[in-house]
């Protein structure tokens, strides 16, 4: 964006600023300590009596087979969404999620809704149920409250749990989805959430997609499903009041193939006949990335050609996302700006890819070392926070989201959300101070090192990461 412009529109928007709001307010004075080293004594007897539970929950911890242990079945009721702490601005996260994975349980009253694209293009709720054993599920429900608990407050449970219920851990958290969600919703503990499984061809299109002729009337019909999905997508994003959007996935020619070797029959089409499909989930992106008013993070990939790759690289055509890299540094050296020896670190994937880069303060070979400000994911019960272990665009692009809402309510606070202010809030995250980076932007960031997320800002944890 040209820096006039920006100018202006920040003058304009500027005098609109109705700063404060108690969901954008902290939650805990910043004078006093994070609410994650606090700890009420109603809280902690309920954490007392989960523990006890737990312990007491003997089959699980001591027969083999556990099938013969206490199971229950137990529905996701989106009527049970409860937020004292509420924006009433929810994050999208569009991803891998055939069920909702165990992690989900103690949040579930900050899931709005859960939803899947059928076979015709339309979206629908997905109605589920945990089988869960009944100890786990009833304890966990226990924080499942209006008023936000931090992992950290919950972590006398942590080694209870995972003696007890491990296997059921280990089982259902294990996907994509699962993973992206554990980087997202203690970050952003005022947020609502609602979970969209996976956009694929397969799923909305089979018939045209399988379609090996490659006619223009086959490729027609593809577009015009696709076209289906982005109307249903913006009415998801509309009722449900999304204003940002979490893409750790994308849509490529060898994405494409993949998909066809998979779901469909007989020889492969030529690349020409794969890349018209390709072509043909524009519609879908155009939804995400350019619906006015909500902004969308989406993990990098190192794209060979446009070709291949048409929705790969930074683009005028989605003016509202962001496609995010990652650094791993234990000391970057940058100032909260992005200003400093940016020119000493090595991002991925290539510039050409990427319109930001963080660092996730984690190294990518073991034993892991991390520094005191590292990238946190919750565990698998939703009873403590820890480092990621590996580093991936899908891992960061959360990170990224998390930065632009935390610009978002620290800057921006009571201006309605808008494709006017979308490019000011991604300028706060990435200032036009680096006179020798493309636009000047100061495309490589360290938010975690400044706390820049919104569960430092609101003091529901601490800066530093605080080891058990």
């Amino acid at each position: 964006m040209h820096p006039l412009r920006w100018s202006l529109q920040a003058v304009l928007l500027g005098s609109l600023c109705a700063c404060g709001g108690d969901p954008a307010s902290p939650v805990v004075s910043p004078e006093d300590p994070p609410l994650s080293q606090q700890m009420d004594p109603v809280l902690a007897d309920q954490i007392e009596a989960v523990r006890q539970a737990v312990l007491a929950d003997r089959c699980f911890r001591e027969q083999p087979d556990v099938s013969v242990c206490n199971w229950g079945d137990f529905a996701y009721n989106p009527s049970q969404f409860a937020m004292s702490q509420n924006t009433g601005e929810a994050i999208l996260v569009i991803d891998d999620f055939p069920t909702l994975p165990p992690r989900a349980i103690r949040y579930k009253n900050r899931i709005k809704g859960y939803f899947r694209v059928n076979g015709q293009g339309q979206v629908g709720a997905v109605p589920f149920s945990w089988r869960a054993p009944v100890t786990l599920f009833q304890g966990l429900s226990t924080f499942a409250t209006p008023d936000f608990h931090p992992a950290e407050q919950l972590r006398a449970l942590r080694e209870p749990l995972a003696s007890t219920y491990g296997f059921y851990d280990v089982a259902g958290n294990s996907g994509h989805g699962s993973y992206v969600l554990s980087l997202l919703v203690e970050a952003n503990p005022h947020q609502p959430l609602v979970l969209l499984d996976t956009l694929s061809f397969h799923g909305f299109a089979l018939e045209d997609f399988c379609d090996a002729s490659g006619s223009q009337a086959s490729q027609d019909r593809l577009r015009a499903r696709a076209s289906t999905v982005a109307s249903q997508l913006r009415g998801l994003m509309a009722a449900q009041g999304v204003r940002f959007v979490n893409l750790s996935a994308g849509m490529t020619l060898e994405a494409v193939r993949q998909e066809w070797t998979s779901y469909c029959a007989g020889p492969r089409p030529d690349d020409n006949v794969l890349r018209g499909k390709l072509n043909a989930y524009r519609p879908i992106y155009d939804a995400l990335f350019h619906t006015p008013g909500v902004f969308a993070s989406q993990a990098a990939i190192s794209a060979p050609s446009p070709q291949d790759n048409p929705f790969d690289f930074p683009s005028a055509d989605f003016p509202n996302r962001l496609l995010v890299g990652y650094f791993t540094l234990l000391e970057s050296g940058l100032g909260p700006d992005g200003r400093g020896p940016y020119s000493l670190i090595s991002g991925w994937p290539e510039r050409a890819n990427v319109d930001i880069y963080v660092n996730t303060g984690v190294l990518t070979y073991r034993p892991f070392d991390y520094n005191k400000t590292p990238l946190l994911q919750v565990d698998g019960f939703g009873v403590d926070i820890q480092p990621i272990t590996r580093a991936t665009t899908s891992w960061v692009a959360p990170l990224a989201l998390s930065r632009f809402v935390n610009a978002r309510y620290a800057h921006f606070n009571g201006i309605e959300m808008s494709d006017a202010l979308i490019p000011l809030v991604m300028r706060r995250m990435m200032p036009v101070l680096c006179d020798d980076l493309p636009g000047r932007s100061c495309m490589y960031q360290d938010p975690l090192l400044y706390g820049q997320v919104e569960a430092v800002r609101l003091n529901y944890r601490p800066r530093e990461y605080v080891a058990p």
